[in-house]
């Protein structure tokens, strides 16, 4: 396909019609757009099918986490994605019946550096369906699914964020979830049971009026740990949310322990905490004073936020990564399972139509041709006996000039008898170029037999020559069974059909196809 990069800048002829520079960002009823180019975020009204990047995010509390060590040397020489997809099925306790999207980072900064790391997310593929289906009806596509654990390395990227040493904190319902990224990259995730929901049932202790879970969430974001926001009989209150906070602010200094003690860390510099319903008044403050680090919130986006818009972090750091992602060609944690199709001339069914239109461009043009061109020959001709007919009706009055005529007579023979023998040579060359031509319809409709056979198994063509009376096809599958039901198929139609061994690449079977004639 290199001829089409040609026309790389005409519409048609791109392989993806999407703006990387235009990412818009989905959660519910919330749609923001991201203009990178001019780091701007506005609220976004049109239709979600353009030409802009589409994404969105899975939230920290709908995925499951698991890591393991293992030999340095063992990655090198192994099929790591299936690797890592049987490591984390037989281990990690998920359903053998159900279907999981698997991303992971393979770290390698660990102390004893005969070893690495690997740090999986997984999260359900029944849940990425049903989730995202209210975007799914009006596009039929999600361009990226981000992962915040992933995600912050757009921040480093896009140079919102300086590389250092840096903690990421956010505090769910249930328990809390530590993401560590050492000079840009990511090297430790891991989730601590105990979240916000023992702060709740410790404040349901004081027997407060109507206290139930939504005035805990206004308590927690209106006021939480700013002492100023209490009155004297509310500090019975803030004693309780403090003591928690307390509790976890232990519970990441062990953290940061476990991470300067097993990687090649010395020390954490900046921690950025959350909790699930928003940021915590105060909360910077109060982790400052207990770790003595420098505490910062998620507000990633405040250069880009010049309408102060109401955003989720996540979802600002999710258009972030898409955009980071797409313009770098690096989509690894990407979760989507909806991407959208690439125009007519890159898809498979696209090639095998330009490869037959060309087909029958080269096949016809030259019988056409002949064809014209006898056609011009034959109106000379005609016009030639004509002139000879008005010469014959003027010989008798033209006495004077018979000898002239005579002379003219036998020229016009000759040229005649050479016209009809060009003619008789080209009705024969007609003939055999339309012999030609006919004897290259098997061909086409090998083509068609072999198009359709592949249409009906979900096999892809990647590319396909023709040498010494062979069709020489690369093709795949994302399944490997396909490829060996198209192969049936062929020789259950009478075609002479050979292959090398079954390749997995990128999640998909290839195999080198031969079909004799």
């Amino acid at each position: 396909m290199k001829k089409l990069n040609l026309f790389s800048n005409i519409k048609l002829f791109k392989k993806y019609n999407y703006n990387i520079n235009r990412v818009i960002g989905v959660k519910g009823n919330e749609r923001y757009v991201l203009l990178a180019e001019k780091k701007l975020i506005r609220i976004y009204r049109d239709k979600l099918k353009s030409s802009a990047l589409l994404c969105s995010y899975i939230p920290i509390e709908n995925a499951i986490f698991y890591s393991f060590e293992v030999e340095a040397n063992v990655i090198e020489n192994i099929d790591l994605d299936s690797f890592v997809e049987t490591k984390v099925y037989e281990e990690a306790g998920l359903l053998e019946t159900e279907e999981y999207v698997i991303k992971y980072e393979v770290v390698k900064s660990l102390r004893d550096d005969k070893y690495v790391v690997i740090q999986c997310v997984i999260v359900p593929v029944n849940f990425i369906a049903k989730n995202y289906e209210y975007i799914l009806k009006e596009t039929g596509y999600i361009d990226y699914l981000s992962f915040p654990a992933f995600a912050y390395r757009s921040l480093y990227n896009e140079n919102i964020l300086k590389k250092g040493n840096d903690l990421f904190v956010v505090i769910l319902y249930d328990k809390i979830f530590f993401t560590f990224y050492s000079e840009g990259k990511l090297i430790y995730l891991n989730t601590v049971s105990g979240g916000l929901n023992k702060i709740y049932e410790s404040l349901k202790s004081l027997k407060i009026a109507n206290f139930d879970f939504e005035l805990f969430k206004k308590l927690l974001t209106k006021k939480g740990l700013d002492r100023n926001k209490y009155t004297p009989s509310e500090l019975p209150v803030l004693n309780i949310m403090e003591n928690e906070f307390r509790a976890y602010g232990r519970i990441i200094e062990e953290q940061i322990a476990e991470v300067i003690n097993k990687y090649e860390v010395d020390d954490v510099e900046r921690i950025f905490i959350i909790t699930e319903y928003g940021k915590v008044p105060g909360i910077n403050d109060f982790y400052e004073y207990q770790l003595q680090k420098k505490v910062l919130g998620f507000e990633f986006y405040e250069e880009y936020n010049l309408d102060k818009l109401p955003i989720d972090p996540f979802l600002f750091l999710g258009m972030l990564e898409t955009h980071d992602a797409y313009k770098n060609n690096d989509l690894r944690y990407n979760f989507s399972l909806f991407l959208r199709k690439p125009t007519l001339f890159y898809r498979p069914s696209g090639i095998l139509l330009i490869v037959f239109i060309l087909s029958l461009i080269i096949f016809s043009a030259y019988p056409i041709y002949l064809f014209v061109d006898g056609k011009i020959y034959k109106s000379k001709t005609e016009k030639l006996k004509e002139e000879l007919a008005q010469i014959n009706a003027k010989k008798n009055v033209i006495l004077s000039q018979i000898n002239t005529l005579k002379t003219k007579i036998k020229k016009l023979d000759d040229s005649s008898k050479k016209l009809i023998k060009d003619i008789q040579d080209s009705k024969q060359l007609i003939e055999t170029l339309y012999k030609f031509k006919f004897s290259y319809l098997p061909k086409s409709q090998e083509l068609v037999d072999i198009t359709y056979l592949m249409n009906k198994n979900k096999v892809y063509l990647s590319n396909m020559k023709y040498k010494d009376n062979q069709y020489i096809l690369k093709v795949y599958s994302y399944d490997d069974s396909k490829l060996g039901k198209f192969i049936d198929d062929l020789v259950n139609n009478g075609f002479r059909a050979s292959f090398d061994k079954i390749q997995n690449k990128d999640n998909k079977y290839y195999i080198n196809l031969r079909i004799e004639e």
